[in-house]
C-alpha cells in the first residue's frame, strides 16, 4: 500500500475529490482547524480507509496531527485481524493508531441494551477520552452520504420532527465530531481506495438483517433508488434545508431561553411573551427548554399537547418529559421542572 506522497501524485479525479474533502473540512470548522490535532476514527472499513487516506495527504496541507483510533468490539472471532489491519494501514500512512479492546457483549448486558448502541455508547465514549487526552480540536468519523440516507429512512421511521429529520449533522461542536464525508456517495470512496490500490476489510455483521440499519442499507435504500436514481442527491438537498433551517431556529430561540430560578432550577415561560410568538417558534421553545432541563428529548405529541393546553389557560395541567421533567401551565404561564437530580444548566440541544 504505497503512500503517494502528495495530491500532484494522484490521478485529477482523486485529487480533487481531496481537495473537496479540505474545502469542506474548513467549511465546517473553519480556518481554527488549521494546526490543530484531531482524533479519526478507524474501522478498516472501505469509508475510514478512505478518510484516513484522505487525511494523509491533507494533514500536512492544513498542519493537523492525527491520531488514529480503533475500538475492537470483541463481538466477531476475527476482530483482532480488522485492528491489526488499521495499524497497519495506518503505519503505512505515517499516522499514530491507537487500539482498544472493549466487551461489548458484557456492555450491553449490563446496560440492558442491544449490542448496536453498546457499541456506539462505548465507541464515541472512548473517542471523547482520547480527544481529552491529545487536546484534539474534533473527532472526525467517516460517515458519508449513503449512511445519511440510512439515517434519514431511520429517523423517518422512529417518527423525528423536521429538522431532525434531515439526517445527523457533519460538524456538532457540543460533542467535537466531524463527518468531513458526509455529503460525498460511498461509490465516490471506493473509487478513490480502487484507484491508489488501497485494501479495506469488509464487516461480514452488515449483513446481519436483525439489525435495523442493516435492514434499511440492504432493502429500504435500494428500493428508493430505484424508484429515483437521485435519491441520494435528494437526500443531500434534504439534509442542506434542514441545516438552514435548524440554524435559524436556533438563532430565533436562544435568546428566548429564561434563565432557571437559582433554588429550583425551574424555568418560567411567560404567557405574554409566548403570545406573540408563532406555534412553530413556540414549540421550538419548549423543545429547547426541556432539553436544558437534563437528559432526555422531548417528543412532538406532548409538546404540542403542552402548547394546547397553555392556549386553553388549562391551569394545573401538567405534562411529563422523558427524565422525569415536568412542564405545568400556571397563571404566570409555563413552568418547566428539572427532573430530580437532573443539573440546571443550559445545554446545546442534542444531536438529532
Amino acid at each position: 500500500m504505497p503512500h503517494p506522497g502528495g495530491l500532484t501524485a494522484l490521478s485529477p479525479w482523486s485529487a480533487h475529490l481531496c481537495l473537496r474533502v479540505e474545502s469542506i473540512l474548513l467549511d465546517l470548522a473553519g480556518p481554527e482547524l488549521r494546526g490543530k490535532s484531531v482524533v479519526l476514527a478507524v474501522s478498516g472499513g472501505l469509508d475510514s480507509t478512505a478518510l484516513a487516506a484522505m487525511l494523509s495527504i491533507l494533514g500536512p496541507r492544513l498542519s493537523l496531527t492525527l491520531h488514529a483510533a480503533h475500538l475492537d468490539h470483541g463481538l466477531r472471532p476475527d476482530s483482532a485481524q480488522d485492528a491489526a489491519h488499521c495499524v497497519e494501514m495506518c503505519s503505512e500512512l505515517d499516522i499514530n493508531c491507537v487500539v482498544k479492546t472493549a466487551d461489548i457483549r458484557a456492555e450491553a448486558a449490563s446496560r440492558r441494551t442491544g449490542l448496536e448502541d453498546a457499541g456506539r455508547r462505548a465507541r464515541y465514549a472512548w473517542l471523547e477520552e482520547l480527544r481529552r487526552e491529545t487536546g484534539s480540536y474534533a473527532v472526525l468519523t467517516a460517515h458519508q452520504l449513503d449512511e445519511l440516507a440510512e439515517d434519514v429512512l431511520m429517523r423517518l421511521i422512529r417518527g423525528a420532527g423536521w429538522p431532525a429529520l434531515g439526517g445527523m449533522p457533519a460538524w456538532d461542536p457540543r460533542r467535537r465530531i466531524l463527518r468531513p464525508l458526509l455529503t460525498l456517495p460511498k461509490e465516490q470512496l471506493r473509487r478513490f481506495l480502487n484507484e491508489w490500490g488501497l485494501a479495506w476489510r469488509d464487516d461480514p455483521s452488515n449483513e446481519d438483517r436483525t439489525f435495523l440499519r442493516n435492514r434499511v442499507r440492504k432493502e429500504f435504500v435500494p428500493l428508493f433508488v430505484r424508484e429515483n436514481p437521485h435519491f441520494l442527491g435528494a437526500v443531500a438537498e434534504l439534509w442542506t434545508q434542514a441545516r438552514i433551517d435548524e440554524a435559524y431556529m436556533q438563532e430565533a430561540v436562544s435568546p428566548l431561553v429564561p434563565e432557571p430560578d437559582p433554588a429550583t432550577g425551574e424555568r418560567l415561560l411567560r404567557s405574554e411573551h409566548l403570545e406573540n410568538l408563532p406555534k412553530a417558534l413556540r414549540l421550538r421553545l419548549y423543545k429547547r427548554v426541556v432539553e436544558t432541563l437534563g437528559p432526555g428529548q422531548p417528543l412532538a405529541p406532548p409538546l404540542r399537547a403542552l402548547d394546547e393546553a397553555w392556549a386553553a389557560r388549562s391551569l394545573g395541567k401538567d405534562f411529563q418529559f422523558p427524565g422525569g421533567k415536568q412542564a405545568l401551565v400556571t397563571r404566570e404561564g409555563i413552568v418547566f421542572i428539572p427532573g430530580s437530580g437532573a443539573p440546571a444548566v443550559d445545554t446545546s440541544p442534542p444531536e438529532g
